[in-house]
């Protein structure tokens, strides 16, 4: 048995005014976790019955600029069901290169969405404890300000962030508008979360890292809008220039909503970028 001949679908990715406070480098980029939504999305209308709550092997290959004034943009998603059952998603975009009519391809994003979701093993015993570890705390409005400086749709990041050597700690808050929910629930805790990966980063490592893939996904309830989540992040290992992270996502009643395995986060600005001095520790964790 070999894997189902590729079918490429196009996709119209509308860009909400709130989209635009993601950025790099002063140039808004959609996020990766929108990335999974419009890929989600195209796996739901071409396979009604297909589960998306178990994801795996992400990769965030290149980022997908928004273009200044642009109010969607023209994308495709390329499906591809697996010996396994698995059906494969990758996003790309097509762009003219010069005045001579050559096209190119830009691929974005892939992930696998499994059809057989694992059973939720009992979390980590350094979850729990590390909600009530004290640690260096990094007040929200200064983290914004000076080391994930995003637009204040993507602060999602509440009052505060917590960092130890052992995990990053916060409450992400949900953006409570009904365009922000997807198939995948609300982007932003996940997001959120990341950017308290990102602040661990940069004061145990000595660099800003942004997500470039993870192992696994597993939504356990959707997140929704308006909601504000439990978030720690769990550094799992510092090699070859990527930091893995394991991130469980909790509510008030300490369930667990969603949990990521094996996010894996680098530095993409090849080294122009660095942290600064306040929030470093010392010694800092050198990156083989």
């Amino acid at each position: 048995m070999t894997d189902a001949q590729p079918q490429t679908l196009p996709v119209k990715i509308p860009i909400a005014p709130w989209l635009l406070d993601h950025r790099f480098e002063g140039a808004a980029i959609l996020p990766a976790v929108e990335m999974l939504q419009h890929m989600a999305r195209v796996v739901q209308s071409h396979s009604p019955r297909a589960v998306i709550t178990s994801l795996q092997c992400a990769s965030f290959d290149r980022f997908l600029r928004i273009e200044p004034a642009a109010t969607s943009i023209n994308a495709a998603c390329t499906l591809t069901i697996k010996e396994n059952g698995e059906i494969q998603a990758l996003l790309s975009t097509t762009a003219q290169i010069g005045n001579a009519g050559f096209t190119r391809i830009k691929e974005h994003a892939t992930v696998c969405f499994s059809q057989t979701v694992p059973l939720v093993s009992a979390m980590p015993e350094g979850v729990h404890s590390a909600l009530n570890m004290p640690g260096f705390e990094i007040p929200a409005q200064r983290l914004y300000a000076e080391l994930v400086p995003f637009g204040p749709a993507f602060q999602s990041v509440q009052k505060k962030v917590i960092l130890t050597e052992s995990a990053a700690v916060a409450c992400v808050h949900a953006l409570d508008q009904p365009e922000a929910n997807g198939p995948l629930g609300s982007s932003f805790p996940f997001d959120g979360s990341l950017h308290a990966a990102c602040a661990w980063a940069q004061r145990y490592c000595g660099i800003i890292a942004f997500p470039v893939g993870f192992a696994g996904r597993l939504l356990v309830q959707p997140i929704l809008p308006g909601e504000t989540i439990h978030c720690v992040a769990i550094p799992k290992s510092v090699y070859g220039g990527i930091i893995k992270f394991d991130l469980w996502l909790l509510d008030d009643s300490s369930r667990l909503r969603e949990m990521v395995a094996g996010i894996e986060m680098r530095d993409v600005s090849a080294g122009r970028f660095k942290p600064p001095a306040w929030v470093r520790s010392q010694p800092i964790v050198r990156l083989a």
